[in-house]
């Protein structure tokens, strides 16, 4: 089984196909029975791949099991939605 690393500097809505991503494909058959990303056509689209970095990256740092850092990054992304509305109203 071969792993290549992928650099993504792209549009949030494009699609990475899976052979192009460095993680094992177990680990992405995973997270996606986990639903924590989607993958449809061996493509993951970039803002799942945007979270599962994130979820792993708080498993890693925070050593908490992979349910606790799927709740952390959904906590994460809606206090920024929150601040970001907080910031939209206050220039209104």
């Amino acid at each position: 089984m071969k792993l290549v690393r992928i650099y993504c500097h792209s549009d949030e809505r494009e699609k990475v196909s899976t052979c192009r991503i460095e993680y094992h494909p177990d680990l992405l058959a995973a997270y996606e029975k986990l639903g924590i990303i989607e993958i449809r056509d061996e493509e993951i689209d970039y803002e799942d791949l945007r979270r599962l970095n994130r979820v792993l990256r708080v498993k890693r740092n925070c050593g908490v099991n992979t349910v606790g850092a799927t709740i952390i990054v959904d906590l994460l992304d809606k206090i920024e939605e929150l601040q970001d509305e907080i910031r939209s109203l206050r220039r209104k």
